[in-house]
């Protein structure tokens, strides 16, 4: 079985930061130089391993996920044949349905259900480093790979143009697929494309069928009602790529569990300061009985729309995301002046 040990943490290959896909527009591409994946409902992580199977499980930013997630530790066996490994996939909780729910990986301590690797890249093997190498190539060399475990190593489809054609489906047609299956949606990659570390680029294009939006929170207000004794809604921001200062994006409260709800007040009472850490103003109506505190939290939201001032509407809460830094977390492109 593979082990964990932080002793051992330097024969771990290094980290790669992880490529970041762009938001498509109009159509998923029907072109034959993509292919195309299932987008994930989980928390974004490398999966390093070293020659003696000595795991590391990290963020983007390189945060130790190890030890969160333990049972990953053997998943693959003896898969690699004694070979170092990078590889690139997401943590996912699967419902009783077998579909991804990020509502359990966010309660995974009451739910205690387990987690998966769904591996999408290989970016190193053996002594070889591989993001130069094209995209179809990296998925050729992963798909050879077979775990000890499937139900905690996975290696979900890549289907080429022509491997959809052949079943009778477009592009639209697999994202159909996704709606009905309740996946988080479709992402095309060009087949020749290397793998670029640390950038966002168009030759990864996502299309997700819901909006949700990474936030920072900067404060929360008390509830009301028989939410009186904890919080009612999380006021919520976004870095300046220019300015650099914190900008008030909106507030949230609905989509909290009671679990959810006692979680967050752990985490944000700690963190509570006297002034508020947005530069620019929040609305009186938001600002009563606001209790302020540190930026060091980022959460997830889903939302119907940008409006024109810039402001998260109709959101609901999705959970916490240790998988990001609050530095990472900037404002949403200004909307067009429809406010759509």
């Amino acid at each position: 079985m593979a082990r964990v040990r932080r002793g051992e943490a330097s024969r771990v290959p290094p980290m790669i930061e992880p490529m970041l896909p762009v938001t498509g527009t109009g159509a998923v591409p029907d072109d034959p130089r993509y292919c195309y994946e299932f987008k994930w409902d989980g928390y974004r992580a490398a999966m390093r391993l070293a020659a003696d199977g000595t795991m590391l499980l990290t963020s983007r930013k390189g945060n130790d996920f190890t030890a969160a997630y333990p049972e990953l530790a053997g998943a693959l066996g003896t898969a690699l044949r004694g070979r170092a490994a990078v590889l690139d996939g997401e943590i996912v909780a699967l419902g009783e349905d077998g579909h991804p729910d990020f509502t359990l990986l966010q309660n995974r301590r009451t739910h205690r259900r387990p987690v998966s690797y769904f591996a999408f890249d290989l970016l190193c093997f053996g002594d070889d480093k591989l993001i130069a190498q094209p995209y179809r190539h990296r998925r050729e060399l992963l798909e050879k790979i077979v775990p000890a475990d499937p139900n905690l190593f996975a290696i979900p489809p890549s289907y080429s143009h022509g491997d959809l054609a052949d079943a009778g489906l477009s592009p639209h047609g697999l994202l159909e697929i996704a709606a009905k299956s309740h996946l988080e949606g479709v992402v095309a990659k060009v087949a020749e494309a290397q793998y670029l570390p640390g950038r966002r680029s168009p030759v990864w294009l996502k299309y997700p069928l819901i909006s949700t939006r990474e936030v920072v929170l900067g404060g929360w207000r008390p509830g009301q009602g028989r939410r009186s004794r904890t919080l009612g809604a999380l006021l919520l921001g976004a870095y300046d790529r220019v300015g650099g200062g914190l900008c008030y994006l909106g507030d949230v409260g609905t989509g909290f569990t009671e679990r959810a709800l006692e979680a967050l007040l752990e985490k944000l009472l700690p963190l509570e300061q006297p002034n508020s850490p947005f530069e620019n103003a929040v609305p009186r109506d938001h600002v009563r009985g606001a209790r302020w505190v540190e930026p060091r939290l980022v959460g997830e939201v889903v939302y119907r729309r940008l409006t024109p001032e810039g402001r998260l509407w109709h959101t609901a809460w999705r959970g916490l995301r240790p998988d990001r830094e609050p530095g990472e977390i900037t404002l949403p492109a200004p909307p067009d002046k429809s406010g759509r």
